[in-house]
C-alpha cells in the first residue's frame, strides 16, 4: 500500500469533531487500525464516544492466542497505572468526608516513621508525585525478586519504607507508583475497609462499572483475557508479576465500556465540581515522563493548543497491558485503547486516532513491501556499530535469511529490507539506513526511530 496523506476536510483552519455518522471516518480508523495489527501486532478494544453515546467501536484479535478465543467488547484488561486515577478520586472524596486532608503527612497515619523527610511527606505530595519516593524500581531486587512475591501489607510497606527519597518532598518531581500503594493503605485506614471494597462502595457500583476490579494472579475473573508481551518480533507470554506491591497504584482490570464511563462522569454531575478542578488543575511545575504535560491528581492534563485540544489522559503498562484513557473536557468525548500485549506504543495510537477524529492532516503508517535478499547481501551488513555521542551499541547480526539488530541489553528482533541500505522493524518502530563507501563496504548506519536520529559507525 502506497503512504498517502488523507486530508479530511482539505485545509484545515478548526479542529472540531467530525461526524461518526459518516462511514468514510469509519473506513478510515477501521483500516488504520489494521494496519497497525498487521505492523505491530496491535490487538485489542478502540472505543470512543461522544456525550456518552458510543461513535465508533472497534475489537481486534485475540483474547487467548492458544485457545484461538477472540477478543469481544466485553473482555476485560488489565489496566495497570490507569488506578492511580481511581485511587486519587477516592482520596479527593475521603477528604471531603472529613476523613483526611491533603496537608495531613504520613506522620499522622504510620507514627512508627523514623525518618523526618519521610514523616513530613503529605498527601498533596503523594497525589502529584512530588514526594520524592522513588518508582518501583527504588526497592532492592524489584525486578529480580520483589516483584514476583505476594507480600503482605505490613511486607509491602516495610520495602517501601526502606527506600531513600530522591528529593526533598516538595522540591521536584518524579513519578511513583509506591506512593499511590501508601495512598490506598492510607484509605484503608481510614475507612476501615480493604481497598477493593471502598473502590467498589465509592466508585465502580454508582457508575454501574460491573466488569472493573482488582486483579489478583490467584483470582478466576469471568472475561478476563489472557496476557502477552512482545518481546522485539516475538510474541510470548507475558512474564509473571505479582500485584501485591501495585496496590491503589496499577491492581486494578476493566473493560473498554467500563473505562468509558468513568471517563464520561467527568462530564456530568456525578462528582462534586471542587472535587473535579482539584484532579485537573496542574500540581506540577514541569512535565513527567517524556513530555511537558502537567500532573493533576491521577492524570495528565494537556492544554489547549494551536495544534491540540485540551485533554485529560492516564496510561497504563505492566506486563499483558497497554492502555490509555482520555477525556476531551470541551467536546465531552471519551477515547480508550485497550490491549493485552505489552509494549505496545498506545500513546502513538491515540495521537493518530485523535488525527482523524478531530480533521486533521494524517498519514496511513506505511505496510512496506520486504525485498529479497540473499544470505551474501545480508552478511556484509552483520557488525557491531557504536555510537559515541549517546553511548550506545548496537549488533547487527545475519543468518541465511534474516538480518537482526540488538540496541545493548534489549532484546533481539528482526529487521527487514525495503531498499538496497534500509531496513525497517515491523513491530519495533525504527528505520535503518545503512552508509556503504565508494567500494560498497558498510561504513555505519543511521537509525531513525520514536522522534530520535542516532548516527553509529560499524567498527
Amino acid at each position: 500500500m502506497n503512504r498517502f496523506k488523507i486530508l479530511i476536510i482539505g485545509i484545515l483552519i478548526s479542529y472540531s469533531p467530525i461526524s461518526f455518522g459518516q462511514s468514510p471516518v469509519n473506513r478510515i480508523l477501521r483500516q488504520y487500525l489494521d494496519i497497525q495489527q498487521k505492523r505491530i501486532g496491535f490487538t485489542g478494544v478502540v472505543l470512543i464516544t461522544k456525550n456518552e453515546r458510543t461513535i465508533y467501536r472497534e475489537v481486534i484479535g485475540k483474547a487467548s492466542f492458544e485457545l484461538n478465543t477472540p477478543l469481544t467488547i466485553n473482555s476485560e484488561f488489565k489496566i495497570a497505572s490507569i488506578t492511580k486515577s481511581f485511587t486519587a478520586m477516592l482520596i479527593l472524596l475521603a477528604s471531603r468526608e472529613r476523613k483526611l486532608t491533603l496537608n495531613d503527612s504520613l506522620a499522622i497515619f504510620f507514627p512508627n516513621l523514623k525518618d523526618t523527610a519521610w514523616r513530613k511527606i503529605t498527601i498533596d505530595q503523594l497525589l502529584s508525585h512530588r514526594s520524592g519516593i522513588p518508582h518501583n524500581e527504588g526497592i532492592t531486587d524489584y525486578w529480580l525478586l520483589k516483584s514476583l512475591l505476594a507480600f503482605n501489607r505490613g511486607q509491602s510497606l516495610a520495602e517501601i519504607f526502606k527506600m531513600n527519597l530522591l528529593f526533598t518532598p516538595g522540591t521536584d518531581v518524579k513519578y511513583s507508583s509506591p506512593g499511590y500503594f501508601l495512598l490506598a493503605s492510607i484509605l484503608e485506614d481510614v475507612y476501615h475497609k480493604n481497598y477493593a471494597a471502598i473502590l467498589k462502595e465509592k466508585i465502580t457500583n454508582p457508575l454501574g462499572m460491573s466488569h472493573t476490579g482488582i486483579f489478583s494472579t490467584k483470582a478466576i475473573i469471568p472475561d478476563m483475557s489472557s496476557s502477552y508481551h512482545l518481546l522485539g518480533d516475538s510474541l510470548i507470554t507475558a512474564p509473571y508479576r505479582d500485584f501485591s506491591l501495585m496496590k491503589g497504584s496499577g491492581d486494578m482490570y476493566s473493560n473498554a465500556e467500563d473505562l468509558s464511563k468513568w471517563a464520561n462522569s467527568f462530564g456530568s454531575n456525578v462528582w462534586d465540581k471542587v472535587i473535579k478542578e482539584q484532579i485537573f488543575t496542574p500540581h506540577t511545575d514541569k512535565g513527567l515522563h517524556d513530555n511537558d504535560n502537567r500532573y493533576g491528581y491521577g492524570w495528565f492534563i494537556r492544554p489547549d493548543t494551536k495544534y491540540f485540544k485540551s485533554a485529560y489522559y492516564v496510561g497504563g503498562g505492566t506486563y499483558g497491558c497497554s492502555a490509555i484513557s482520555v477525556w476531551y473536557p470541551t467536546e465531552k468525548i471519551a477515547v480508550t485503547i485497550l490491549s493485552n500485549i505489552s509494549v505496545l506504543p498506545v500513546n502513538e495510537i491515540w495521537a493518530d486516532v485523535e488525527k482523524i477524529i478531530f480533521n486533521k492532516p494524517f498519514e496511513l503508517p506505511l505496510l512496506k513491501r520486504e525485498l529479497n535478499m540473499g544470505s551474501d547481501q545480508l552478511k556484509k551488513f552483520a557488525g557491531h556499530y557504536i555510537s559515541e555521542k549517546q553511548g550506545m551499541e548496537l549488533l547487527i547480526a545475519a543468518d541465511k535469511k534474516h538480518l537482526y539488530a540488538k540496541f545493548g541489553n534489549n532484546p533481539v528482533f528482526e529487521i527487514y529490507p525495503d531498499s538496497s541500505l534500509g531496513f525497517y522493524g515491523k513491530k519495533v518502530n525504527i528505520k535503518f539506513t545503512f552508509q556503504a563507501d565508494q567500494e560498497g563496504l558498510i561504513t555505519g548506519l543511521v537509525a531513525d526511530g520514536r522522534g530520535q536520529i542516532i548516527n553509529f559507525i560499524k567498527e
